[in-house]
């Protein structure tokens, strides 16, 4: 015998507001929490096959004794340490930028969302292969290769551990359910001090120990880190 019953959606204060289904535009990426993922997975192996040293890079970052005795260890940017922390933080940069251009746009509007966090992983590698090749070179012509090398490991040092930190925040920006605005600017904010932190470490190794003059310290300042930034906005804003 069949029984029928009374639906459960009639007969109720419920006015419906549409005659039919509405479709549900939202997209579902998943690639986020795979790249994410990947990043977290790295660091995972790193705590467990070396918990001590990667501590200490860590620590490296706000102490210059610590990062001289990493150096004298030969601690260098193609270490396996070096190079999973490195893959870390170009992930964490190019996510943070990802986020920032899907915010409030600017360049790839018209690509799709992975196209764009690839694109600004490649730009990273780029920028920073460039100027580190550049480095070299003036090291070479002016024999101060120490002193570049010294530089450019503090760099990849202070690189590595803005990278470690900022991880748990765009895990977070992603997948909370708050407004990713609140960690975003931060994030970039600490990306600066970061960064302002690198020039004061380069300031210390050649103004002070290498006796270089503050006009030299400002041509290097403008030629290889404030002027190629400015280009390289205008160049993506125009072009992209």
């Amino acid at each position: 015998m069949t029984t029928s019953y009374e639906p459960i959606f009639n007969n109720h204060l419920l006015k419906p507001i549409h005659d039919g289904a509405i479709f549900n535009p939202a997209q579902h990426l998943f690639w986020p929490s795979f790249v994410l993922f990947l990043a977290v997975a790295v660091l995972i192996v790193l705590k467990a096959t070396m918990p001590s040293r990667t501590l200490r890079v860590l620590n490296a970052a706000y102490s210059l004794q610590v990062a001289r005795q990493l150096e004298r260890e030969n601690y260098g940017p193609f270490k396996q340490l070096s190079v999973l922390l490195n893959i870390v933080f170009v992930v964490v940069t190019a996510f943070l930028l990802y986020k920032l251009n899907r915010l409030f746009g600017g360049i790839l509007d018209d690509q799709s969302y992975f196209f764009q966090f690839m694109f600004f992983v490649l730009l990273v590698l780029v920028v920073y292969t460039v100027k580190f090749f550049i480095l070299n070179i003036i090291g070479f012509i002016t024999q101060t290769q120490s002193t570049i090398y010294e530089y450019i490991n503090n760099t990849l040092i202070i690189n590595q551990s803005v990278g470690v930190v900022l991880l748990p925040v765009m895990i977070i920006a992603e997948l909370a359910p708050i407004n990713p605005v609140w960690l975003v600017f931060p994030s970039l904010l600490f990306i600066v001090l970061g960064y302002m932190f690198r020039l004061y470490r380069g300031f210390l190794f050649s103004g002070i120990e290498q006796g270089m003059g503050v006009f030299q310290l400002f041509v290097y300042l403008c030629t290889l880190e404030i002027l190629p930034l400015l280009v390289l906005i205008k160049f993506l804003v125009v072009n992209f």
